[in-house]
């Protein structure tokens, strides 16, 4: 026997399910709707733009800069909400275009959730992206990888090998007694002449602090500002307290990686960039 609903019965839960529906937005959605909103909000607003930037804007899509709001209640602008949002639900959000052969980048700011479904822009700004001055660094780190991968291989463990492969190292300017004869078929003009590069020169460390791991490893060599020429003079495993003995001082930890090298670890301090609104 077949069950029946009535036809009633069927129109009321037609209705419900339409109504339900109606109000379920994926994320993508309101995603593209802000993007068709910051679109806008950027030609009405950038008069500056030729026609054929109008229509990279136009049919590019464009990438999302994102940061908390930090500080105290917020009041979001969309129309149908009354009362304040909460700073720990809102994010500041940048819809954002690189134009080819422009300097600046275009950011349209907005604030929201991380669904943007209340996103709407708030202003236009013209903003220049200065890289960070790691390039040698990242080099070093490079070159510190490969050595461990070559070299240090029979002293650690595969979980070391992946923590070092993964992971940011921190950087540290040290004071240890490097091996100018690490071979001891060098000459005395050659020692004098590697020992007399390292006094003009900054001791770096490139240091891997791995979690639950009693021992550090640590690859030092000296370099110029900024890590330029840094090269490997020993490297290996050493203890929290050795390290310790032979810090001048931490210049980065890990998470500071691509922040910029300041004070005397820099060729020049970067320059300021103004923003253009």
């Amino acid at each position: 026997m077949i069950n029946r609903l009535p036809v009633l019965a069927c129109a009321v839960l037609a209705a419900a399910a339409a109504v339900f529906c109606a109000g379920c937005y994926s994320d993508a959605y309101y995603q593209n709707r802000a993007v068709g909103r910051a679109r806008e909000y950027l030609l009405e607003h950038a008069p500056e733009l030729s026609a054929e930037e109008k229509y990279f804007i136009t049919f590019n899509d464009p990438v999302f800069l994102t940061s908390p709001i930090i500080g105290g209640k917020v009041y979001v602008k969309d129309r149908s909400l009354d009362a304040p949002v909460l700073n720990d639900q809102l994010n500041q959000i940048c819809v954002t275009w690189k134009l080819p052969g422009r300097n600046e980048w275009y950011l349209i700011y907005g604030a929201s959730s991380g669904r943007m479904d209340f996103w709407y822009p708030e202003r236009l700004i013209r903003k220049k992206f200065t890289p960070p001055n790691v390039k040698e660094l990242e080099k070093a780190t490079a070159d510190a990888r490969a050595y461990a991968r070559d070299n240090l291989f029979g002293l650690m463990s595969v979980n070391e090998q992946n923590f070092i492969r993964f992971n940011f190292p921190a950087v540290y300017e040290t004071n240890f007694e490097l091996n100018f004869n690490p071979t001891g078929a060098a000459e005395e003009k050659e020692i004098a002449k590697a020992r007399d590069l390292a006094q003009r020169s900054i001791q770096y460390s490139i240091v891997w602090e791995i979690p639950g791991d009693k021992d550090i490893i640590v690859f030092c060599g000296p370099g110029g500002l900024e890590m330029a020429g840094w090269k490997i003079n020993f490297a290996g495993k050493t203890s929290a307290e050795e390290l310790q003995r032979h810090t001048v001082c931490r210049i980065k930890a890990p998470e500071e990686f691509y922040r910029n090298f300041g004070g005397k670890y820099a060729k020049s301090p970067p320059k300021k960039i103004e923003e253009k609104k």
